[in-house]
């Protein structure tokens, strides 16, 4: 990431509006603002108030915690990976311009450490919703809905009700009721609905081979297409 970018990514964002990702960020960099060791790290180093001449000839690229928290509202993060590339910024920084047996640097390894350790937690938990998520997404296919039609044949009546339960509350558009049956049109389930009907379709299968599950008479004819 270079300091050269000159515009923003969208507009700004109050606290509460911003992306799971980035509130996650925001929430780290605040426990980093909140420490001892941070201060010399909240804002950029005034190279001519301190009489640090030679600052700006060694750090080419200068960060600091505050820039980073004005950059989270502004939206100039695509990623939290941006996000933490910045923020290693600052530690690289000080250690790159400080001897190692300064306060400054050994402060900034410090915190190098709870950061990393926080941010892969973060890191983690997103990889594994992001995971879940495409996974629940996938696009359902023509064998899946016929597999989840023959699936369906098997299933006992407590458990056909169970089913047009579930579908009543995700997919309703898929139910059709006349006179002498409910009817399910596989074909209007969309495909979120449709794996986690055929998820639960599958254990009662497997529970009724294994001799776990009632099986009841239907109370309702149920028919499907």
């Amino acid at each position: 990431m270079s300091m050269t970018r000159k515009k923003k990514r969208g507009g700004s964002r109050l606290k509460g509006k911003l992306p799971d990702s980035m509130q996650g960020c925001l929430d780290i960099l605040k426990n980093l603002q909140s420490r001892q060791e941070a201060g010399p790290f909240l804002e950029p180093v005034d190279w001519k108030r301190f009489d640090l001449p030679n600052y700006p000839l060694i750090i080419k690229r200068p960060m600091d915690l505050g820039t980073i928290e004005r950059r989270i509202f502004d939206c100039f993060y695509a990623t939290s990976d941006e996000f933490a590339e910045d923020v290693r910024l600052v530690w690289a920084n000080a250690q790159k311009y400080n001897r190692p047996e300064s306060d400054i640097y050994r402060m900034s390894e410090a915190l190098s450490k709870v950061f990393d350790k926080k941010y892969g937690k973060l890191s983690k938990l997103y990889t594994k919703k992001s995971r879940k998520k495409s996974q629940h997404q996938r696009e359902i296919g023509r064998k899946d809905r016929l597999k989840f039609k023959d699936l369906m044949t098997k299933l006992s009546g407590e458990q056909l009700s169970a089913l047009v339960g579930n579908l009543r509350e995700q997919c309703p558009g898929a139910l059709s009721k006349d006179a002498e049956a409910v009817e399910v049109q596989i074909d209007r389930i969309d495909s979120a609905t449709l794996l986690d009907q055929l998820q639960f379709c599958r254990e009662c299968v497997k529970r009724n081979r294994q001799g776990t599950a009632y099986s009841v008479p239907a109370s309702k004819r149920f028919k499907h297409r």
